[in-house]
């Protein structure tokens, strides 16, 4: 669901631009909030569509360095690889919150073209991180490959080795 309103969103920032530069172009006065929307936006999208780019396995990943190692040595490698993203992701989600919790108690205010409160920054930040932790806890408990899902039509490559 977050993916579809990161993609709608992606549309509504797309549109704002074509209609800035269109105005600029004739000589009209555009929007003043053009810019800082479409920073904001940029934001939440990227938090938003992140959790299901971790579900799908569209994340980054090196396949040329772990296609060589024994199947064994490659599920040790990615078990540990998943461990680590979720931390660096509970550690994210941590900080988000925390800072999140720090503007809303002394109400700052993110000043641009728009005035928007600071704590908003952070809240897109929370929910994605936490989203993608769940993710890689999920693919870790599942001991799901980290591969792509179409490099899993041949079945599992770890059956039995465990």
């Amino acid at each position: 669901m977050l993916a579809i309103l990161a993609g709608i969103m992606i549309v509504f920032v797309f549109g704002l631009i074509v209609v800035d530069v269109s105005l600029r172009t004739l000589d009209f006065r555009p929007p003043m909030f053009t810019s800082a929307v479409s920073e904001y936006a940029l934001l939440y999208m990227t938090m938003f569509a992140a959790p299901w780019l971790v579900r799908e396995r569209g994340h980054i990943r090196i396949d040329s360095f772990v296609s060589y190692l024994p199947k064994r040595a490659k599920f040790v490698l990615e078990r540990a690889i998943l461990v680590l993203c979720l931390g660096l992701c509970a550690v994210a989600v941590w900080y988000s919150v925390q800072f999140s919790i720090q503007f809303w108690q002394r109400g700052t205010i993110d000043i641009r073209s728009i005035e928007i409160p600071r704590s908003l920054l952070f809240v897109p930040m929370a929910i994605g991180f936490a989203l993608c932790a769940v993710e890689f806890l999920r693919s870790l408990l599942r001991a799901e490959p980290l591969g792509s899902p179409s490099d899993d039509a041949a079945g599992a490559p770890f059956e039995g080795e465990i």
